[in-house]
């Protein structure tokens, strides 16, 4: 079998038998796998891909889904440690060997760690020599860089930017990051910035001095021109560990500057953060002033310490008394800290839904309630279908949201007069962020604020529906909706008022919690619905589901049991059930001729499964192109895939049918949680 350095990428001569093998090109003796499953080996090979370019949390994403089938690979257990730690490996100029140095700093011994203890129980005797040797070498790194950080004075400001260019030229950014750098210095700040703090120091002992600053600074400034700037490995890694470090700490926050691009085009994860232009006239004043009421100066502290003490002296016993009084009074305070914490790092890892239950548990507490609503407005918007038309069968007007959130007639065809507006009685004084067709009655619009117009008339249901974050379109007689707290809701459904069908068969639908998403599927005849599903994708990745056919007889209920992690699903239902899920592993997971399997979905961020041409599957991938069911690119810059439709970064509207696809001259709207999903 054939695998894959993990240091520098080349391929490794293995013996029969053997556990350890030396690469030819880099010369690092390194561990190999025990399985012998094509598959898995696969996976190990993007995972070993991924490590040797310091992708750890992508690495050890696949290092984890090796062991679901082989618990006892020790290299597995040892490669997740790797990736934990943050190991590469890099030349010394005077031996010319490759030795580990460690991007990533914990405080607990590597020995305590459980993958350490598995990966020698499992290992064989050269394995453990091997894993033994490096984990003291690793050891004694994560010490040095301790003992170096608790030395270390602490920073108020750190300042990340991107120092050279492909060419190894200075950037622009480093030259405007050091003019900031000299002003906040004047101001009397403490500011890490490594060209000049870090001069006097050679490339493997960067690490204690940036984790050492990362973690006492109380803010952080990047500076970019470029989006491409700030997500460069070393850059993105700076600030992403300083996230991480938020969530544990919320008296730090990060302050994004930028210039010579747009504001939009600003990583996702800084949306919620103010950020200044540094091309606009008065920004710097205006960045110093918000600093100084985060990290107040020393000598400001000290003339605030001196008026506090006049005081105290002032009120004496009864000053004291109230200030006890406080402090007791402060207790669940703090004792709701880390909850509040760990719900602001949901946010922040992008999980709007368990963000936005974490949040409402939180009730007052701090700024909770307004980050509940917009944890919930991102989950509702995360989900938003733009584009609509009757049960997607392309025979009819087609809806969408506007640019200004108003819904719109962009499609007329087949001798449907374009004239019969099903959206007249929607408010013109509200944005909408969703749609779905209504069958012969009015177009649903789901509001920014979790309303539902025409849910009422629609189902026949004596109010309308309010707090959802998902609508469908109509079944037989009814809409279902996913609201806030993770339920389903449905309508009459026995409401004929079109057809005489009924609906029952959603009735299960009821009985679902903790769900975070769902996708339907419609058959559609002349006389009503030839046959239907929903599935639902909980909280934990598993799925659950819901069938109906005038046809067919099978059971989508041990179906949807074999998938598990899915972040996202499709279903087609033309030639049986048929269900792709996307897993947050990066694995496909397929149900289709009563069969399940599993693939490689390497840099997949979206699905959508289409029965012409059969069995079809088109793909987006991280960088936002579509991929057709040939494995052709389509079209790029895509940021949506939405049932029959796909929406470009700047709103363009493409239809997708047999392979191909058709755009549109209308322009939707792309909310940021679409493009956050994409590398």
């Amino acid at each position: 079998m054939i695998f894959k350095c993990k240091i520098c990428g080349g391929s490794l001569d293995v013996h029969i038998g053997e556990r350890t093998a030396v690469c030819e090109y880099c010369g690092v003796e390194q561990t190999i796998p025990s399985f012998i499953d094509i598959k898995a080996q696969e996976i190990y090979n993007i995972a070993s891909n991924y490590l040797a370019h310091n992708e750890f949390d992508k690495a050890e994403n696949l290092y984890a889904q090796i062991l679901i089938d082989n618990k006892s690979d020790a290299d597995a257990y040892w490669n997740i440690l790797m990736c934990r730690y943050g190991v590469t490996y890099v030349k010394d100029p005077a031996s010319g060997k490759y030795i580990p140095t460690c991007n990533r700093t914990l405080y607990a011994p590597i020995f305590n760690d459980e993958n350490y203890k598995n990966a020698i129980k499992y290992a064989d005797e050269k394995q453990m020599a091997l894993f033994e040797a490096n984990a003291k070498i690793i050891d004694d790194i994560q010490k040095g860089i301790l003992s170096v950080s608790s030395k270390e004075k602490p920073f108020d400001i750190f300042i990340s930017y991107k120092e050279t260019d492909a060419n190894g030229a200075r950037t622009k950014d480093s030259i405007a990051a050091q003019d900031l750098y000299e002003k906040l210095t004047a101001e009397g700040y403490k500011v890490f910035f490594s060209r000049i703090t870090l001069e006097d120091k050679i490339g493997t002992e960067y690490e204690p001095y940036i984790y050492a600053a990362l973690a006492s600074s109380k803010v952080m400034i990047t500076v970019s021109s470029s989006r491409a700037n700030l997500e460069s490995v070393w850059v993105k890694n700076e600030w992403s560990r300083f996230l991480s470090f938020m969530g544990k700490d919320s008296g730090k926050t990060l302050v994004p500057l930028y210039f010579d691009m747009d504001k939009s085009d600003l990583p996702d994860d800084f949306a919620h953060f103010p950020s200044y232009d540094m091309k606009v006239d008065g920004f710097e004043q205006d960045l110093i002033r918000g600093i100084k009421k985060l990290t107040p100066l020393p000598v400001m502290l000290l003339e605030k310490r001196k008026k506090r003490n006049k005081i105290l002296k002032r009120i004496g016993l009864a000053g004291a008394a109230c200030a006890v009084i406080g402090v007791i009074c402060a207790i669940p305070w703090f004792m709701k800290l880390p909850q509040y914490n760990a719900a602001m790092q949901l946010y922040y890892d992008k999980n709007y839904p368990k963000a936005t239950w974490a949040f409402a548990d939180l009730g007052s507490y701090r700024n909770s309630e307004k980050m509940k609503e917009k944890c919930e407005l991102s989950w509702r918007k995360s989900l938003a279908n733009v584009v609509a038309t009757k049960y997607a069968s392309l025979e009819g007007d087609s809806y969408y949201v506007s640019q200004q959130g108003s819904i719109e007639i962009f499609d007329s065809i087949n001798g449907f007069d374009s004239n019969e507006n099903k959206n007249s009685n929607l408010q013109t004084d509200v944005k909408y962020v969703s749609i779905a067709d209504g069958g012969h009655t009015s177009v649903y619009a789901l509001r920014e604020d979790g309303f539902v117009s025409n849910s009422k008339e629609n189902n026949d249901l004596p109010d309308d529906w309010k707090n959802i974050v998902q609508i469908s379109p109509k079944f037989y007689s009814t809409s279902v909706a996913l609201t806030k707290e993770g339920k389903m809701l449905y309508g009459n459904t026995h409401n004929s008022k079109f057809y005489s069908g009924n609906d029952d068969w959603l009735t299960d639908v009821s009985t679902w919690n903790n769900i975070v998403s769902f996708e339907y599927e419609i058959l559609d005849t002349e006389g009503g619905i030839e046959s239907a599903a929903i599935v639902g994708i909980k909280s934990d990745g598993s799925l659950c589901g819901v069938y109906t056919s005038s046809f067919n007889s099978a059971s989508i209920s041990q179906a949807v049991k074999q998938f598990s992690d899915v972040k996202s699903v499709d279903i087609d239902l033309y030639d049986g059930i048929r269900i792709t899920a996307l897993t947050n592993h990066g694995t496909l997971q397929k149900y289709e001729h009563d069969r399940f399997s599993e693939e490689i979905a390497e840099n997949t961020s979206d699905i959508f499964i289409d029965f012409y041409p059969e069995d079809a599957i088109y793909k987006l991938s991280n960088r936002g192109e579509l991929f057709g069911c040939t494995g052709h690119v389509l079209t790029e810059d895509i940021v949506k895939l939405s049932s029959d439709f796909c929406i470009s970064r700047s709103g363009s509207i493409y239809r997708i049918f047999n392979n191909e696809v058709q755009k549109y001259s209308e322009k939707t709207v792309v909310y940021d949680e679409w493009v956050e999903r994409l590398n």
